[in-house]
């Protein structure tokens, strides 16, 4: 029985339902009851861990375990079966698998049972799996099956056989500004690629672009999307998306998002990438708050050796207005093509012969209006003159005629 109970506790923490410390503390209450399994999860009931709805999956789990010869490697999800756990996302945990038909290797993520009897996520993941099934991209992970098994519900899709640009940030420390911008770019790719169908990632961040040995990097886990069908999902002003990463439209709720919202995010990343660091801390309310708020502390501060252009990049990247951000892809493309081979940012070019041209306005009009100050001065010293001298000339009459009555007397 101890077995078995190792078996269960092994699989609440897996799929996301408890805690390794809650398991621990369920274990040494359960552990001198006859059956420890049954006692095992009444006690994550008893404590709030879980409800009613997680005890019956954990019990079917349980069963499905044992008909499998309790080996976690032999757990089966519709025609896959199950190797090693891989990570987990916003909607579910993804896993290693076999696809039994296929013979290959996939990915396979699987809806967290917590979210079973909430038809709002099941909707979303579902979502995930249609739109991402429709899209073929070399920089975005591709989907190959949608299915449920027994209440399950999970969809494969290609395996990644590298590293999260996370992973890598957390092993190696900062990535080369050769290697950024190289990952940069083919992420772009990707978002140009969905932008053409209407979609919005919503949450770009290391953790979600993976990298293939060979360098290809590849943009997953669609769980916060926003396409044309998100009337039907969600809320006005609902919130999706990390903080660390998360755009000022995203943060304040806005419903009216485009393509510029991944580039903030994308920028955000980017940042990181360059510095080993995201560009706000806090708990996730203060981030979001930043993000809308907030400039972040000067990349260049960071990383001194930072080239210019790079820096100059990343803040447009992340300027809090969408409208002071790229506002097409081609131009972002253009401007990392030139940093890659040392040369200016185009539109940093013309922002500069914009504000040079703004400026040379600005002298015209300043001269401009000194002039017509001066001639408004000109023409009040003249009226001024011209009243003197009328003045004279009628003091003058008078003082003749003043003359000439005397003379006459």
């Amino acid at each position: 029985m101890a077995k078995r109970k190792f078996d269960i506790a092994a699989l609440a923490v897996d799929t996301g339902l408890v805690t390794r410390e809650q398991v621990d503390k369920a274990m040494v209450r359960a552990g001198g009851e006859e059956d420890q399994e049954e006692a095992f999860i009444e006690t994550l009931m008893k404590k709030g861990y879980i409800n009613e709805e997680h005890a019956r999956v954990l019990r079917v789990a349980a069963n499905r375990l044992a008909r499998e010869g309790t080996r976690k490697e032999n757990i089966r999800i519709g025609g896959y079966e199950i190797i090693s756990k891989v990570g987990e996302g916003g909607l579910g945990v993804v896993y290693k698998a076999r696809q039994m038909s296929m013979g290959r290797t996939v990915a396979l993520k699987v809806l967290h049972p917590k979210w079973a009897n909430d038809d709002e996520f099941k909707k979303r993941f579902l979502l995930e799996a249609r739109l991402v099934g429709r899209l073929s991209h070399q920089n975005l992970i591709q989907v190959y099956d949608v299915g449920r098994d027994r209440g399950t519900l999970y969809f494969s899709m290609e395996f990644v056989d590298g590293s999260t640009v996370e992973e890598m940030l957390d092993m190696e420390g900062p990535l080369s500004i050769e290697q950024a911008l190289d990952i940069t770019t083919q992420v772009l790719r990707a978002v140009t690629y969905i932008w053409r169908h209407k979609i919005v990632h919503r949450d770009i961040k290391p953790g979600n672009i993976m990298v293939t040995r060979a360098g290809v990097a590849k943009l997953g886990d669609f769980g916060f999307v926003k396409s044309h069908f998100d009337p039907l999902l969600a809320d006005e002003g609902e919130v999706l998306g990390t903080p660390d990463y998360i755009s000022p439209e995203q943060a304040m709720g806005k419903d009216d998002i485009d393509f510029r919202s991944d580039v903030y995010s994308l920028g955000a990343t980017l940042y990181q990438m360059v510095t080993g660091k995201p560009p706000f801390s806090g708990s996730g309310s203060s981030v979001m708050r930043k993000h809308i708020r907030e400039d972040p502390k000067d990349v260049k501060q960071i990383k001194r050796d930072l080239p210019d252009p790079v820096a100059y990049i990343i803040r447009k990247m992340m300027s809090k207005d969408p409208d002071d951000r790229y506002q097409n892809t081609q131009e972002l493309f253009e401007d990392l093509e030139m940093v890659k081979i040392g040369q200016e940012p185009l539109t940093q070019r013309e922002e500069i012969g914009h504000s040079t041209i703004i400026r040379a306005m600005r002298l015209e009009r300043s001269r401009l209006e000194r002039s017509h100050q001066q001639r408004d001065q000109m023409t009040t010293a003249l009226k001024t003159m011209k009243y003197l001298l009328y003045a004279s000339f009628a003091g003058n009459v008078l003082l003749i005629i003043a003359i000439l009555i005397m003379a006459l007397r």
